[in-house]
């Protein structure tokens, strides 16, 4: 399986150790030793840019490449990028490889040598009101298609001046390998801002947990709702069940009309008895039962009372996470 070639999120964002080896997977597949140079002058810029270390990024690779590896034009180009590799006697060779005189060197490498400067290590230390904040680079550049773009770096260095910060990013533009759709991102510097904010990461762990516990509550609240309101029909269910089962004279016994003399004749009904017997019969129609009514109540007393069991059961969670979250606080300080 081949390596992918490295883009700007890789470069910019990778560990050191997993982008180092992508950086030799690649040059040993490839033997592409101009873009490996490339690659290593954006992690050289990243180096000055961020407060974590990338200085001698693939040490033992890019000595090889400049000691023995074909000359390229890339090479002439950005060697001054990298004299930091090699002692004095050890340059004088590369110098003596890749270029013809001392005057070509310095010809070739005008562009390496005015911005080399600026990815020189500077004390990351501040002793300001903003020791202890956390910095986010945000800078502009123009891209090939004559549009704008941003480009953010999270842990940016706290100490670099503004003309030591303007002066990396610029290298970027001299860079061919950042492309979308074959159109280049950075080919014009335009602007850069930098912000210090603090990273509560105590509060976001508390957040997270608080969150995933919430949603355990909802989920389980609405789990017990379901099992509640399914009872509740099954039980009437039950009951309905039950009232079809009695027999005719049990459910006929409270109607007048239904009951019959022990001859097994039924009455015979006066004009009186019958209009009253009709009033009563519509009026049992068209009001419910006392059992329905009931019926109904206690339904909805076993509905609200589970509903307020939920809510409780879901305050004394919320009040347990919060005592855990206070404990692990007090426990990490």
């Amino acid at each position: 399986m081949q390596t992918q070639r490295l883009g700007q999120r890789q470069l910019f964002n990778m560990l050191t150790g997993n982008l180092e080896k992508r950086i030799i997977n690649l040059y040993s597949e490839k033997k592409d030793a101009s873009t490996v140079i490339e690659y290593v002058i954006t992690v050289l810029v990243r180096d000055s840019l961020s407060a974590a270390g990338f200085s001698l990024i693939c040490w033992e690779l890019i000595r090889e490449i400049f000691l023995s590896g074909e000359p390229s034009e890339a090479l002439r180009r950005f060697s001054a990028f990298f004299e930091g590799y090699f002692d004095a006697a050890e340059w004088k060779t590369v110098v003596a490889r890749l270029y013809k005189n001392e005057k070509d060197y310095l010809a070739a490498t005008e562009e390496a040598h005015l911005y080399r400067g600026y990815l020189k290590e500077k004390d990351p230390t501040r002793t300001d009101e903003l020791a202890n904040h956390q910095f986010i680079l945000k800078s502009v550049f123009m891209g090939a298609n004559g549009r704008k773009h941003t480009w953010t770096l999270k842990n940016a260095h706290p100490t670099k001046s503004d003309e030591e910060l303007a002066g990396a990013l610029k290298i970027l533009p001299l860079l061919s390998i950042f492309e979308t759709n074959g159109v280049r991102k950075f080919t014009e510097f335009v602007e850069f801002t930098r912000h210090a904010t603090v990273a509560d990461l105590h509060y976001a762990e508390g957040q997270e947990e608080e969150e995933a516990g919430e949603e355990g509550s909802v989920n389980s609240g609405t789990e017990t709702e379901q099992v509640a309101q399914g009872k509740v029909m099954q039980n009437t269910k039950r009951k309905q069940k039950a009232s079809d089962a009695l027999p005719n004279e049990d459910r006929s016994a409270g109607d007048p009309n239904k009951a019959q003399s022990p001859s097994g004749a039924a009455p015979k009904k006066t004009p009186t008895t019958a209009t009253q017997s009709d009033k009563n019969q519509r009026a049992s129609n068209q009001k419910p039962s006392k059992s329905a009514k009931g019926s109904r109540k206690s339904k909805e007393g076993y509905l609200e009372k589970t509903r307020e069991q939920i809510e409780e059961g879901r305050n004394e969670r919320k009040v347990s996470q919060k005592i855990a979250k206070f404990l692990k606080k007090r426990g990490k300080k």
